[in-house]
């Protein structure tokens, strides 16, 4: 949801690409704190930087059809 907010808010502007960034920095350190992974919550885990990532792709590119 950050993701879509950011790039719906920003398009692709040099802030909007510094801020998702800082958000895979983020996710990089939720990963490594979080430790090894279970079976059950692997596909969670590391699924949350690309769906981050895709969020963001998806918020500029419904900006830039709406404008």
């Amino acid at each position: 949801m950050a993701g879509f907010l950011i790039g719906a808010a920003l398009g692709v502007t040099t802030l909007s690409v510094s801020l998702v960034a800082v958000g895979l920095v983020g996710f990089v350190v939720y990963v490594w704190r979080h430790g090894p992974v279970d079976d059950s919550t692997e596909g969670r885990l590391f699924a949350a930087g690309p769906v981050f990532i895709m969020s963001w792709l998806a918020g500029f590119v419904i900006r830039g059809v709406v404008s």
